[in-house]
């Protein structure tokens, strides 16, 4: 830029180099884009573009560069999901080692999903900020595509206001989210069809992190255990240790004890009809269909 239009002879005096140093240095810039060669006929001069357009074709560059990498990666990772769900894939349970084979087998889940998506949402958790944001936008993108999520959390997510701002929002946008104290694992079913199952989140051990489960008995029995521990659970709640009235806390007490709905009436001073109504709205408080379910999450709420 100090020397316009100079010859490579000129430069090479004025940088003390040999002018095929500085000729292969001219060409390597002309390639970049960063020099224009000038031929005048009896002399080819050369002159540097301005920093500017240089800036602007090295962005386009790494531009086509980075969608040509995505393109790639997005290929290869159909070839790799593909593979590992065919028999050459270990047959019908796979193991995965690294976190993100674990996180983009998470991802392809709910992608994948058609109708269904059941999940066990609990540490540890293999993402955070951005990444994690993303996950929370997939899951919105797939309740909004109509796909039913069900989702049990840890009950430590009352201490975590960005996921539960985001499983109460997923709960108004369709979805059924609960909470358990110490849900035993983490686990994404789709369809019914596909699991993926984490094992722990130490890539440094050397065995695998998660494990990817097609229709096998295996499977079976992921399904029913998430069936059995959604029963267990309690519905989230806004207000999870919000406490009941005494006339709500004597009528679980005394469901509790077998009491009929004519002898809670009897014993509280009530018509049978308030008993029956109210009974009603603490079953769905609650996310019971047994008297004896609403017992227990009353009890783990610390209702009784």
């Amino acid at each position: 830029m100090q020397h316009p239009r100079s010859s490579a002879s000129e430069l090479a005096q004025y940088l003390e180099c040999s002018r095929d140093d500085i000729a292969a240095a001219l060409e390597a810039l002309s390639d970049m884009q960063a020099v224009v060669r000038i031929d005048t006929g009896a002399v080819v001069r050369w002159d540097a573009h301005a920093p500017e357009a240089l800036s602007e074709a090295e962005s386009r560059r790494r531009q086509v560069e980075t969608a040509r990498m995505h393109a790639a990666a997005a290929r290869l990772g159909e070839t790799f999901r593909s593979v590992r769900r065919t028999e050459r894939g270990d047959g019908t349970v796979a193991p995965m080692y690294e976190a993100r084979e674990v996180i983009a087998e998470f991802e392809d889940l709910q992608r994948a999903a058609r109708t269904r998506v059941r999940m066990i949402d609990r540490g540890p958790y293999l993402c955070d900020g951005e990444r994690a944001e993303r996950l929370f936008e997939l899951r919105a993108a797939r309740i909004s595509a109509g796909v039913r999520y069900q989702t049990l959390y840890h009950d430590t997510i009352y201490q975590d206001a960005d996921r539960l701002r985001f499983a109460l929002s997923a709960n108004s946008a369709g979805a059924q989210a609960r909470t358990l104290p110490d849900p035993p694992m983490k686990v994404i079913i789709a369809d019914g069809e596909r699991a993926a199952l984490m094992l722990h989140h130490d890539e440094r051990r050397g065995d695998p992190m998660g494990l990817r489960i097609s229709a096998s008995p295996t499977l079976d029995l992921v399904v029913h255990t998430f069936e059995v521990l959604w029963s267990l659970a309690a519905p989230i709640s806004v207000n999870p240790g919000q406490p009941l009235d005494e006339r709500d806390r004597a009528i679980l007490t005394l469901m509790g004890l077998g009491a009929t709905d004519d002898t809670i009436a009897r014993r509280l001073g009530m018509s049978r009809r308030t008993v029956v109504r109210r009974t009603a709205s603490l079953l769905e408080r609650l996310g019971a269909s047994t008297r004896f379910q609403a017992g227990v999450q009353a009890i783990r709420r610390g209702w009784l």
